[in-house]
């Protein structure tokens, strides 16, 4: 019976202050959709980063004289990497045909022997998921190797690549802690508001009860409940419709002969984390405010 009523008394509470909770489910919307907004480009830049690192080659250059045994004990530490996606081994023979056909030379009547002016190499193309560490262990590994010379990488879209994975998690942790501190403070001055507004009448209807004044905390939980689920709602509604008029233009900007990039929608595990960090931290900055307005009544009352 009396939890019928809390559920009554909320959803009265709820119309009856419409105004301040309209004002709150708006900003609770454009807090939700710019936390998801914001997480959508970090995911895509990283996975666009990644995409460009996987579609450029890496060459693996060994010394000219290299024997057999040397270019199969690195067609094996390569066969072995599971950052490495695929590879291919280039004898000087085939880089020098290939150097003719491309530049159309005429090399016929010189007597030049490939090994001894081109080196063996190795084309490989690394994995979207590379990582600084398994990087690092492989250049190791390489280097270890007999007759190894050089490698040729874009170092630099590399470093770029582990920079926005390196300090991803620090800007997942600000943006998570700047969602607690707006939703504890949208929920805890709407419901501090209405509570207010609804003073004189909240104490009567709890007396009437029988109750003393921690009832009148679960009508106004219940109330932030419904502020911050409406608004997120909104937030997210609007957040998966731009993605989904958004994604095809971004895809076609982005992409290119090389290859083809297709933004990744909006996390589901991302979206469930900012609804759960409102719902807490909104329920707490409630639960906060009633805490004081009940301590001042019983202040009130000693006096």
């Amino acid at each position: 019976m009396r939890e019928a009523f809390f559920i009554k008394r909320a959803y009265v509470n709820f119309f009856r202050n419409f105004q301040n909770n309209f004002s709150s489910i708006i900003n609770v919307a454009v807090v939700s959709f710019f936390a998801l907004f914001l997480l959508f480009i970090l995911e895509n830049a990283i996975s666009f980063i990644e995409k460009l690192v996987s579609s450029n080659s890496a060459i693996i250059i060994l010394k000219e004289d290299s024997s057999s045994e040397d270019i199969g004990g690195f067609r094996e530490i390569i066969r072995s990497e599971k950052i490495v996606e695929s590879f291919r081994y280039i004898s000087p023979e085939e880089a020098f045909s290939e150097l003719n056909r491309t530049f159309s030379l005429r090399t016929e009547a010189i007597d030049i022997k490939p090994e001894r002016v081109l080196p063996p190499i190795f084309e490989i193309r690394f994995y979207e998921g590379l990582d600084k560490e398994s990087f690092e262990r492989f250049i190791h590994r390489l280097r270890q190797g007999k007759g190894f010379k050089d490698i040729r990488v874009n170092m630099e879209l590399l470093e770029i690549s582990f920079k926005i994975k390196r300090y991803s998690i620090l800007y997942r942790i600000l943006l998570y802690i700047i969602l607690c501190i707006s939703s504890f403070y949208i929920l805890s001055n709407t419901i501090g508001l209405n509570l207010n507004n609804n003073r004189r009448e909240e104490i009567e209807l709890v007396e009437l009860l029988g109750g003393d004044y921690m009832d009148l905390r679960v009508p106004y939980v219940l109330e932030g409940l419904i502020v911050v689920s409406i608004g997120f709602c909104l937030g997210l509604l609007v957040a998966v419709t731009s993605t989904h008029l958004f994604v095809p233009l971004i895809s076609s900007i982005l992409s290119s002969k090389v290859f083809s990039f297709t933004p990744m929608m909006i996390s589901w595990i991302d979206a469930t984390a900012i609804f759960i960090i409102l719902l807490v931290s909104g329920v707490t900055g409630v639960i906060r405010f009633i805490r004081r307005f009940i301590r001042g009544l019983y202040e009130e009352d000693s006096i």
